[in-house]
């Protein structure tokens, strides 16, 4: 049977002394005559440190709190593995606090740990941090352990309180039940809390242009760069490519009718039949540049740039003001659903792994619903 681990503090086991004569204090976990160190990062001189606390200095007591609160951090963690029947050794121990892998470590830490190891995008790493600094905000230094379904009811509550935007709350709910659902799958915790609770669905927020501004934009007589503003966003309309994609589109992205690319945010490959979409209207484009889409695609420039552009060629159809060029992808799930194209098939084309992330991107008309209806009572 593995005994209770012992802890205490010691000081300059290393036995130097670093430019300034000090030595390092170290928190000391024995267990059945082995032993693991853990730095504390403090540093004393000699007749600072005697029978394991901090003397002779004005900031004893502060320092003496300080240490014995990390050996309470470092023994909770021990703790919480023998409150779930496990018996914990030494390495067991070292790597949990290391990697802040244990029901005693904070949530911003495990979540920052799990997150930086892992191979998510750099954008959806940032919006990990985002998400963190929003819970230690909320509640600072809440530990896994103690998350519950109450907790993530007021977190949810808070969050409704404090103004956001409904998709960017729903946003932060459905990364804060990712990072639980990493912590169950390394039995930190026994169950995820959000098994219990309903995160709503995103609501449509992008907008989309219907299909007679679109045949409006395709019949406006332009030149210059408003002409390969309009032809990218038309692009995007016939493809659901993202404006990053759009711009790194060449020509040996598409063969035979296809056009297979890489998405540069997911890197997931899509594949879009566009001699069948639209009337094969993307192929029309491409001749249009005479059989090289980089001379179109090369050129738009920043997407800033593009959108203040774009503006006044989508009023001039009238377009809703808040339709940008990323509204060119909305507009393409929307009309290939009007047109009764089944969701599972729009969301293969739009690269989505989740059939309620497309769901945001879809509208559906009166037109849309009667032609699915026509095609059920058939």
């Amino acid at each position: 049977m593995i005994k209770k681990i012992r802890y205490r503090l010691v000081w300059n086991r290393s036995g130097s002394l670093n430019q300034r004569g000090e030595g390092l204090v170290q928190i000391e976990a024995e267990q059945q005559g082995r032993k693991a160190y853990f730095s504390t990062h403090t540093y004393l001189k000699p007749e600072q440190f005697a029978r394991g606390c901090v003397v002779n200095t004005d900031l004893a007591d502060g320092l003496n709190y300080a240490l014995y609160s990390m050996i309470r951090e470092v023994e909770n963690v021990e703790l919480e593995y023998i409150k779930k029947g496990v018996e914990v050794t030494l390495p067991m121990l070292k790597e949990a606090v290391k990697a802040h892998l244990s029901p005693s470590a904070k949530l911003t830490d495990f979540g920052n740990e799990v997150v930086t190891s892992s191979e998510r995008n750099v954008l959806t790493k940032q919006n990990y941090k985002t998400l963190f600094n929003n819970i230690d905000k909320f509640k600072p230094g809440i530990h896994v352990a103690e998350i519950d379904y109450q907790f993530v009811v007021s977190y949810d509550k808070w969050l409704r309180s404090s103004g956001i935007a409904h998709n960017t709350r729903i946003s932060r709910l459905r990364l804060f039940r990712a990072v639980l659902n990493e912590a169950k799958k390394r039995d930190i915790i026994s169950a995820n809390p959000f098994d219990k609770f309903r995160i709503q669905q995103m609501v449509s927020k992008k907008g989309y242009i219907t299909k007679e501004q679109l045949h409006a934009l395709e019949g406006m007589k332009l030149k210059g760069y408003e002409e390969i503003v309009r032809d990218a966003f038309l692009v995007g309309c016939y493809t659901g490519l993202r404006f990053s994609d759009i711009t790194a589109l060449r020509q040996n992205h598409i063969n035979g009718g296809w056009l297979v690319i890489a998405m540069q945010k997911t890197k997931f490959t899509v594949e879009i039949p566009i001699g069948k979409l639209f009337d094969g209207k993307m192929m029309a484009m491409v001749e249009k540049y005479g059989g090289n889409i980089g001379r179109l695609t090369k050129k738009l420039g920043p997407n800033a740039t593009v959108n203040k552009t774009l503006r006044g060629l989508l009023d001039a159809v009238g377009a809703d003001a808040k339709i940008t060029f990323h509204s060119s992808r909305h507009t393409f799930a929307t009309l290939l659903g009007q047109q009764g194209v089944d969701i599972t098939v729009v969301s293969k084309l739009l690269g989505h792994t989740k059939l309620q992330t497309t769901e945001i991107y879809r509208e559906v008309n009166r037109e849309g619903i009667e032609m699915a209806l026509s095609k059920a009572v058939k």
